[in-house]
């Protein structure tokens, strides 16, 4: 078990929005949640898996909604991610042992954190994802077989919904994509219970650790006066993939989701070449000069020179950016994560070629 004190959750959220790929929400937004909390003198604690309980069932509470999509007064002063945990306890009848976050991302790695203070549970070191992504398909959980229901869905307006069965994730992202695309705003989501003996094992492990580890990695590196894009790259493992100027950068709202497309054009020793980036939410696939680059799974993240996070749409024509990868979790780069979270999810027909293999 490990206190978390201030500085460490704004080098967790910081290390999420990186690792968020573009995607997982506002950090501002995020870190006000959390702020709030720490204000009112809550704490926050992160807990390994092996100190679950093996019957204790911990779900994960997050946002569903475009980037930018409208923001609403809540009717919850707790927030419709809090709500949602709440309810889906008492239609369980359980109290849970826990919060998982669901992705690694600037406001829903930020929601369950502020979630778990606000309740008082842990905050379990491991996410299903282990970057943020589009969908709610997109999950270990969902490649391990680990049903999402039951499930709760909470409006800003003050809706309370519980999905008891569902066919599959595919149709539960349909269905709350639906209502968050039909209201124009974000909705709150708790789903996947899963008791400690099965989540230890469907998991990936101590992202919350790593998104640690990134954000200090950053902030240190600003701080001493040394390079942070280097820095980040060594403790990531990461591959420089481009740095340039923004000629273009185009988006819309579409069913739920930020879909839009960025182009860079080269400096220093990418003078001469372009760069161009497609994200849905989350950056999904990049092209130097016309050819494919990277793809999901890997990581495709976008920083400033001095090394901060830059989420979709925030990229704005005429600066300068950095284009970092990272390999994905192993997870991912399994057969049936490729399937659910590889090129041809973005319809294309090529093989997955993986980061390391061609930087």
């Amino acid at each position: 078990m490990k206190k978390l004190n201030e500085m460490d959750l704004r080098d967790i959220i910081e290390g999420c929005t990186v690792l968020g790929t573009g995607g997982g929400g506002d950090p501002e937004e995020g870190w006000k949640e959390i702020k709030r909390e720490l204000d009112r003198g809550r704490e926050f604690t992160l807990l390994s898996l092996e100190e679950i309980p093996d019957e204790g069932v911990v779900p994960m509470p997050y946002f569903v909604g475009s980037l930018s999509g409208k923001k609403v007064q809540s009717v919850y002063e707790e927030g419709e991610a809090a709500r949602s945990f709440e309810l889906l306890e008492e239609y369980m009848s359980l109290k849970f042992a826990g919060v998982i976050s669901t992705e690694l991302g600037g406001a829903n790695t930020a929601a369950a954190l502020a979630t778990a203070a606000r309740l008082g549970k842990p905050i379990v070191d491991g996410d299903p994802a282990g970057r943020s992504v589009p969908e709610l398909q997109h999950s270990s959980y969902y490649i391990f077989g680990i049903e999402m229901a039951p499930f709760s869905v909470v409006t800003p307006y003050g809706d309370e919904i519980v999905i008891s069965k569902v066919k599959n994730d595919f149709q539960a992202e349909k269905i709350v994509r639906g209502i968050a695309s039909f209201i124009g705003t974000n909705v709150g989501v708790t789903s996947h219970p899963v008791p400690g003996k099965k989540l230890r094992n469907s998991v990936v492990r101590n992202a919350i650790s790593y998104a640690l580890r990134i954000g200090r990695t950053l902030r240190i590196a600003r701080e001493s006066g040394d390079d942070p894009i280097k820095a980040l790259i060594k403790e990531g493992n990461g591959f420089l993939l481009f740095r340039g100027i923004a000629t273009e950068s185009t988006w819309e709202d579409r069913d739920g989701f930020t879909v839009g497309e960025f182009i860079l054009e080269g400096m220093n020793e990418f003078k001469n070449d372009s760069y161009r980036v497609r994200f849905k939410n989350e950056n999904m696939v990049a092209w130097r000069n016309d050819k494919v680059d990277v793809t999901v799974p890997d990581l495709i993240c976008v920083l400033t020179p001095d090394g901060h996070p830059v989420t979709n749409p925030h990229v704005e024509e005429g600066k300068e950016y950095v284009i970092i990868g990272f390999p994905a979790p192993e997870v991912w780069r399994t057969p049936r994560g490729l399937e659910i979270f590889g090129p041809k999810y973005l319809g294309l027909e090529m093989e997955y070629v993986p980061i390391e293999k061609t930087h």
